[in-house]
């Protein structure tokens, strides 16, 4: 994992960041930081991998679950400022879908729409949950089904199923950090297991 063109954007999202840093990295390239030997480049760079590497960690166990017909959800509880680049890559995925992912304390809502994507961050996700469902009260829920197969057909394949490499890879605090039991066994979420 090399470090990318927009690093700065990774680094500021790192839970010890400072603005100092930031001004310190904002005159670098990705490429002196990647190949740089100094010891506060080689902090830059161990900060901007260690935010990546959560990032693309959470979005493999986060497990979305429908409230209506255009709102999905999930836990999440980064360790980094990532909640928001979280809930963006799921909105991205599921387009016209609100897309809320939070904890007890904060949440991260993002949606898709018109090759725009618009994000609001607040308080508890039960809060924000609850005042989406009052909004949205009254909507047609007749095609979630449909929704629900289309999405998990395409996230869930058996043929890629490997406990042993899925257990070595992801560390046991990521998958407590998304509050996530489907993923411990490797078994893949289908829509049957929401309405059981």
């Amino acid at each position: 994992m090399s470090v990318p063109e927009n690093f700065l954007l990774f680094l500021s999202a790192h839970r010890d960041c400072s603005e100092k840093l930031v001004a310190l990295a904002d005159g670098l390239t990705a490429d002196e930081i990647e190949i740089s030997v100094d010891a506060k480049a080689l902090r830059l760079k161990r900060m901007v991998k260690d935010v990546m590497a959560e990032a693309h960690r959470l979005k493999g166990f986060v497990r979305l679950k429908p409230l209506g017909p255009r709102i999905l959800y999930g836990y999440l509880r980064p360790r980094h400022r990532i909640g928001w680049l979280i809930s963006d890559h799921f909105a991205l995925r599921n387009p016209e879908m609100i897309v809320v992912l939070g904890n007890g304390c904060e949440s991260w809502a993002s949606l898709s729409s018109g090759g725009r994507i618009m994000h609001h961050h607040g308080h508890s996700m039960p809060e924000v949950l609850e005042k989406l469902k009052t909004a949205f009260s009254g909507s047609d829920d007749e095609d979630l089904e449909g929704i629900w197969r289309i999405y998990y057909e395409s996230q869930c394949s058996l043929k890629r199923r490997n406990p042993e490499a899925f257990h070595r890879r992801m560390p046991e605090r990521d998958l407590k950090s998304c509050g996530s039991t489907t993923a411990r066994d490797g078994n893949c979420t289908r829509l049957d297991d929401f309405f059981g």
